[in-house]
């Protein structure tokens, strides 16, 4: 921000300006009067200011944990974001759309410890449904099982509900023998840290299969409730992070999640995220704010990710 002064009649006065480059530069102003004003009523007029360019920019969204100027310098990569898009044409995006899904993945699965590739990943975007059949490699069909969960997210109405956690788990699953997809679990779960050394379980572990229905049921009461009211980021990372901490399926969790996560940014109308590109800061401040149920770190990681990648 910085104080302008302007000739108004033969009088001069100063304002308070912020100038943002978003689809085209805009200038927020606020009138300061004939003197610039002391220090302390300064730092009230550059937060009065501050509301000004937020409620404009992010129609005074609700927050937790990030910072008003975090989220107008989030929204100013989103907006620049689609301008990009735009620019692409019909055939651009398409093709945007596509690696954007193969990485995600490819990345989703290898974190996971799937032995897919990309070249799996980018095989089974190509694929449709009724081709399945003739697939014979598992790695294979595991990967075109997140590419039909990925467009079952992207094409779902807004807001979510237990019964499409449940379809969606049945669809990343599907071809996954054993894993009893599109079904909670029926015995307690626990979440390990992996590393080279060794396999250790976190300090934090999820409720019991008899508490799931339950912790379901409000979580998706929180996020309709929320939607539009809490600002995407936040709400995305935290549907990410309440829903990893329910763990309700055996298996395929950590695939849910980060489902879920851009399920929530494509409610609000936002691009896609990949959020374990950088996969040992990914489990660092998930582990991070599952054990001491912050949740600050995550969200802070997501909104990180946003801006950096976005």
């Amino acid at each position: 921000m910085g104080i302008r002064k302007k000739r108004v009649n033969g009088q001069e006065y100063y304002y308070l300006e912020e100038s943002i480059r978003l689809e085209k530069p805009k200038v927020y102003s606020l009138f300061l009067g004939k003197r610039i004003p002391g220090k302390s009523e300064l730092g009230k007029k550059k937060l009065e200011l501050l509301d000004k360019i937020y409620g404009d920019l992010l129609n005074g969204a609700g927050r937790i944990y990030l910072e008003k100027e975090q989220l107008i310098d989030a929204e100013k990569h989103r907006r620049r974001y689609a301008q990009k898009m735009r620019r692409l044409g019909k055939a651009g995006r398409d093709e945007k759309d596509e690696i954007d899904a193969v990485n995600f993945v490819y990345t989703t699965l290898t974190t996971e410890g799937v032995p897919i590739t990309k070249d799996d990943a980018n095989l089974a975007y190509k694929f449709m449904q009724k081709n399945i059949r003739s697939i014979r490699d598992e790695n294979l069909r595991v990967a075109l099982d997140m590419i039909n969960g990925l467009r079952y997210v992207k094409d779902s109405k807004k807001g979510i509900s237990p019964e499409f956690m449940l379809k969606l788990h049945g669809i990343i699953l599907a071809e996954a023998s054993g894993k009893k997809p599109g079904a909670f679990r029926k015995k307690q779960a626990y979440i390990y840290l992996k590393s080279y050394e060794k396999v250790e379980e976190i300090s934090f572990r999820p409720p019991a299969p008899d508490d799931i229905e339950k912790k379901l049921s409000g979580l998706t009461e929180w996020y309709n409730s929320n939607m539009g009211k809490l600002n995407a980021i936040e709400l995305a990372a935290l549907l990410h992070l309440k829903f990893c901490m329910i763990h309700p399926f055996e298996d395929g969790n950590k695939r849910m999640s980060r489902l879920l996560l851009n399920k929530a940014l494509f409610d609000a109308g936002y691009p896609m995220l990949n959020v374990s590109k950088e996969t040992e800061k990914y489990f660092d401040a998930l582990i991070k704010s599952v054990e001491k149920k912050d949740e600050k770190p995550f969200v802070q990681f997501v909104l990180g990710q946003f801006v950096h990648y976005i």
